[in-house]
């Protein structure tokens, strides 16, 4: 019989691959120039990622929880690697530019508090703000996001959450899966709207 932390783990390590098939998915459909990633917003994603799963890491204290955090965060180093070859370089919105500030504000707390926790939930908020876009976009056309992509990763989140779940504890842990599953499934319901 499985022990929680053997579940946990378990279950990580699913979440981890799910993200990774998510990332691969959506820069496929990138390379065939379905899309075009605006290298800006990846790169400040790409930040943010960073400060995500290092504070994370601390709130958690367990590489076990961490490992999806951790390989989202060099995922979409690489998202923003390959935007060069076929996104474009535009100015960052006000939304992103607020997601950056927040990102700032939040590494700067953490490095002056030294906590983590107001670090997570600045940089959960920022990462929430910095959706904003992609649900107005997916509004007005609905076909400009890959469903699949983000079905694994609501997938891929869910199974986070369980993870946690096995073997939390701190309130605080919940916080990364919970908000990324809701972020994730609204945007995945969104992109079913063609259908419709």
């Amino acid at each position: 019989m499985k022990t929680n932390k053997s579940k946990s783990e378990t279950l990580a390590i699913v979440a981890t691959f799910l993200s990774i098939a998510a990332y691969v998915l959506y820069n496929w459909r990138g390379s065939t120039s379905e899309v075009r990633p605006n290298i800006s917003s990846w790169l400040v994603w790409s930040f943010m990622t960073i400060l995500n799963f290092t504070s994370y890491k601390k709130v958690t204290e367990s590489w076990t929880k961490s490992l999806l955090p951790t390989v989202n965060s060099l995922m979409c180093i690489v998202t923003a690697i390959l935007a060069f070859r076929t996104g474009s370089l535009r100015n960052l919105s006000t939304t992103e530019w607020c997601c950056l500030v927040l990102g700032v504000v939040a590494a700067l707390w953490w490095w002056k508090s030294k906590s983590a926790v107001t670090a997570q939930i600045l940089l959960q908020l920022a990462l929430l703000i910095g959706g904003i876009p992609t649900i107005i976009k997916l509004w007005h056309a609905p076909t400009s996001e890959p469903w699949l992509s983000w079905f694994l990763w609501t997938l891929s989140f869910t199974c986070q959450y369980f993870a946690v779940k096995y073997t939390w504890k701190k309130q605080i842990e919940f916080l990364y899966p919970v908000c990324t599953t809701l972020f994730h499934g609204l945007i995945f319901v969104l992109t079913l709207r063609q259908y419709f």
